[in-house]
């Protein structure tokens, strides 16, 4: 070691020798492919249980014989093995959901939360869309709120909905404020707009937007002049035929403090008549309200007491101040063609708070929002940038129980979302109303919102007319933005398509084939089972078909095994043993030979308690699990079959129970009976692989044993990786490699082995060329397939070392 110093001292240097090391692998996970119910489309999902393949992909359906797939995978599963799978896709698939006119299909086909991503996130043209394609999310229900409205004003009659987006005014007077440790009354006013009308009820729903010190200034908000207007004391001259009404002398207005000569004199409107000069007195009640401009409300006070204003000539407006604070009548007028409209109403009678009154618009049941979750309004994080309205509610139910079973269940809420795309919670928690929903919701993802929502607030306009703000804006960072109302919707999902027009679930080979795909690349997905299912298709040639590609996968990746069964049309509903004995060997006889396929005899009877029916389930699935089974409960290198190992779950009988004679024609063709062992049960009575000539990878145990030995080795054989082929990286290899070796020799995996890692493999020319070379020769142990007893009678007086050679 080069110590490098120039003065005495001490220089320490470490030398790691441990690089590298044996880790444990997985080697019980099934791959299988298939059309579900619902779930993910095309990508390879992870399932450990059957409760979790149920909430994942569905229940098994009869409908074109779909649950042969769903009851592989969950026979599969019963061994203890984990499995990937993959929903494959089809043309006709569509998720159910609604477009932004809230009542059409949103026609989108949304595969999986990568494909929302991509293509989906910002799309417009929807409003929600079910997670998954199918229709098994027709009929679900999404309810979604907002504080579109703060109050509920039944004002009587005259409501119409061109009353949506005017302004209205309400003096705080006499009102009690309260304060710090202290109460005042209030004072100025608080504007608002309309929201939303309802004709039936003639209500009006309001949505307050600020509270200012007189009736047209802010200084948030730049109000024209003609905007919402209270007069504090006006004397007005003009003309109004509309009135009867022939001179009005005066122009004085303390909310603007100037003339209003600048708006139409016919669009003046005359609310209370207090005194005239000319003709008999008439003596009003209330405050004064007086609306300007035919897209304006202005609101004060009430009225009372006023049956008509006659043929007057000059009128007088004074202000009667009440100072109390349990009845404050306030007067709403439409300015439009002809007379004001009297719309009067009581703040403790004929006001309402909005969110209270709002439902989730279900039909089996009668839910609260304000049971939910409080009122949604404006976050702290929208607040802290001068934003308004981003706050929002989404619920998610199963009206008709149609998706759960449970009529009216609530089964996702996400409440105090943001309409922010930047919104959060926290400096580390976002809160973006389509991102959070798309991530946690099992059921929904959200688009855009509906063509409904209205503007959040007013702006400057021109003469008497509003500029809204908020139109849109959804999806907008926070900063300085008012985003729009929508209120209290709920949306039905529909046009959610299966995988035929009649909503059934047949797909095509080339689909099929297409899902399994997905598994080629080996280090994107580890698996050790690929599971065929059913036999592939209506014709022989499409099971072979199907079959030939699932070994091809496995020969690819040489790190997994391919289970395969039969045709079922050649085993299944055939009375003749003999007949479905020549069927079974005719079917696998073409296919190819590789020591990473494993061949079975048929299928079992068992029970789909979800239909309440037997069925004829493929033993590729079981096949499978024994080997997984094997595994967890013993070691990959010990065979499956046999009445040790090789029991087969749920099954109540076989389609095809071969004898001994056609066992004796099978196992010799590649291929394993699955046989009914009386004290036994049925059982897998055979443990070859599919390989074609005579090898110790003919034997399934040999096969798994050098799956397991290799990739554990290759995996510690990476860590050399970059080092230097001297003794040193050589010597750590072998101390990591022959360990594990003496182990698995321990475990009855091998009879004995040898590794060669040093000079006389790693020579010059293989330094040279960077290369590491490891030769590991194994000796596997052999499992019993053939027995012979042997019984010998012998005489008497005959001694036992005598006869014993001769036998």
């Amino acid at each position: 070691m080069s110590l490098n110093l120039v003065s005495p001292g001490t220089k320490v240097r470490e030398v790691d020798l441990t690089i590298g090391r044996v880790d444990g692998i997985n080697d019980q996970v099934g791959a299988i492919a298939g059309p579900f119910e619902k779930g993910p489309v095309d990508v390879p999902t992870l399932i450990e249980t059957e409760q979790d393949l149920l909430a994942t992909f569905g229940e098994p359906q009869s409908t074109d014989s779909q649950y042969d797939y769903w009851l592989s995978a969950s026979s599969y599963l019963s061994y203890g093995g984990t499995l990937r799978v993959v929903r494959v896709d089809n043309s006709n698939l569509k998720n159910a959901g609604v477009g932004t006119d809230g009542t059409s299909a949103a026609n989108v086909k949304i595969k999986n939360y990568e494909d929302y991503v991509n293509n989906y996130s910002t799309a417009t043209g929807w409003i929600a869309a079910s997670k998954y394609p199918g229709q098994w999310a027709n009929n679900l229900k999404v309810c979604v709120i907002d504080s579109k409205a703060d109050q509920i004003l039944a004002v009587g009659s005259g409501v119409t909905a061109g009353m949506v987006g005017l302004g209205v005014t309400q003096a705080l007077e006499g009102r009690v404020e309260v304060g710090s440790g202290t109460t005042s009354a209030a004072t100025g006013f608080l504007r608002g707009v309309v929201t939303a009308v309802d004709t039936t009820k003639h209500e009006l729903h309001i949505k307050v937007t600020d509270q200012v010190s007189t009736g047209n200034t802010s200084t948030a908000v730049a109000y024209a002049q003609g905007g919402i207007t209270a007069f504090e004391a006006p004397v007005v001259t003009t003309t109004s035929s509309s009135l009867g009404i022939s001179t009005v002398t005066g122009v004085i207005n303390e909310a603007f403090d100037a003339s209003i000569s600048g708006i139409a004199t016919a669009n003046i409107q005359l609310g209370d008549v207090v005194s005239k000069t000319a003709g008999t007195s008439v003596v009003a009640t209330g405050t004064t309200v007086i609306g300007i401009g035919v897209s304006i409300i202005s609101v004060d006070r009430a009225i009372s007491g006023i049956s008509t204003l006659g043929a007057m000539t000059t009128f007088k407006f004074e202000r009667v101040t009440s100072s109390s604070t349990t009845t404050r009548p306030i007067k709403l007028m439409d300015p439009g063609a002809g007379n004001a409209v009297d719309a009067t109403f009581n703040s403790t009678d004929n006001v309402s708070d909005w969110y209270d009154q709002q439902t989730l618009g279900l039909t089996n049941s009668t839910v609260y929002w304000k049971a939910i979750a409080d009122r949604p309004a404006t976050s702290e994080y929208a607040k802290d940038r001068t934003s308004r309205n981003d706050e929002v509610h989404v619920v998610v139910v199963d009206d008709d129980g149609s998706v759960t079973g449970t009529a009216g269940n609530v089964v996702e809420k996400f409440v105090g979302l943001s309409k922010s795309q930047d919104g959060k919670v926290s400096p580390s928690e976002a809160n973006y109303y389509k991102d959070q929903v798309a991530k946690l919701s099992n059921y929904i993802y959200l688009g855009g919102p509906d063509d409904d929502a209205v503007a959040g607030g007013l702006t400057a306009g021109t003469g008497t007319q509003f500029t809204l703000t908020g139109v849109g804006n959804w999806g907008n960072n926070a900063q300085s933005t008012t985003y729009s109302l929508l209120g209290n919707k709920t949306y039905t999902l529909t046009g959610g398509k299966n995988y035929t027009t009649d909503a059934g679930y047949a797909s095509s080979l080339a689909d099929i084939i297409s899902g399994y795909e997905l598994f080629k690349n080996q280090v994107e997905y580890s698996i050790n089972f690929l599971i065929q299912g059913p036999s592939g298709g209506t014709s022989t040639e499409q099971s072979a078909a199907k079959a030939r590609k699932l070994i091809e996968i496995a020969n690819l990746r040489k790190d997994c095994i391919a289970c395969i069964s039969p045709h079922k049309g050649g085993v299944v509903n055939v009375s003749s043993s003999d007949t479905q004995t020549t069927n079974i060997i005719n079917f696998f006889d073409p296919l190819p030979s590789s020591s990473y396929a494993v061949f079975d005899s048929g299928y079992k009877y068992m029970f789909d308690r979800f239909n309440n029916e037997f069925r004829y389930i493929s033993l590729s699935g079981d096949t499978a699990g024994l080997m997984a089974r094997t595994s967890i409960n013993q070691f990959p290198w010990f065979s499956p079959a046999g009445a040790a190992r090789g029991a087969i779950n749920g099954a109540v009988k076989l389609a095809y129970n071969p004898s001994q004679a056609q066992r004796d024609l099978l196992y010799p063709k590649r291929i394993n009976p699955v046989v009914f062992s009386p004290g036994s049960g049925i059982i897998l009575f055979g443990d070859k692989t599919a390989l074609g000539v005579a090898s110790a990878f003919d034997r399934i145990n040999v096969r798994r044993l050098f799956l397991t030995i290799e990739s554990t080795i290759e995996r510690a054989a990476k860590a050399q990786l970059f080092e230097f082929n001297d003794v040193i990286t050589r010597s750590n290899f072998l101390n990591i490699v022959e360990p594990y070796l003496r182990d698995v020799k321990a475990k009855r995996g091998i009879n004995d082995f040898v590794v060669v890692c040093d000079e006389t493999n790693n020579t010059p020319d293989i330094i040279d060329s960077n290369q590491f070379r490891a030769d590991i020769f194994v000796k596997p142990a052999r499992s019993i397939n053939f027995i012979g007893l042997t019984f010998v009678a012998t005489r008497t007086g005959v001694s036992f070392e005598e006869v014993v050679g001769n036998v």
